[in-house]
């Protein structure tokens, strides 16, 4: 349990200090001049990236949660009943009490 336990704090910690550790992420040169006298075009830019790094989130978010309410309005709707008894060999409950 123990040497499980220092296996996933490690696995947590390394990536988290390779993040932190890592510097400001520059465009190219090619593509830092082109745009530098622009206001408009990195915020665009910017804006697209987390448009699209969003969109799959809110796809699965907004599809899981339709799953929810239909399994949650399906037995909502359920009559709350006793469960069935198995057929075979053996007979039912109300037949054992009725004959003794």
């Amino acid at each position: 349990m123990r040497r499980g336990l220092q296996k996933v704090i490690s696995g947590l910690l390394v990536p988290g200090a390779l993040a932190l550790s890592a510097g400001i992420a520059n465009a190219c040169p090619m593509c830092n001049q082109s745009i530098a006298g622009q206001d408009q075009l990195p915020h665009a830019y910017m804006y697209s990236i987390l448009f699209m790094l969003g969109m799959p989130a809110v796809v699965f978010t907004g599809i899981g949660g339709a799953i929810y309410l239909k399994f949650r309005r399906f037995y909502a709707s359920a009559p709350a009943s006793a469960p069935v008894e198995p057929s075979g060999d053996r007979p039912a409950s109300d037949d054992i009490s009725r004959a003794a």
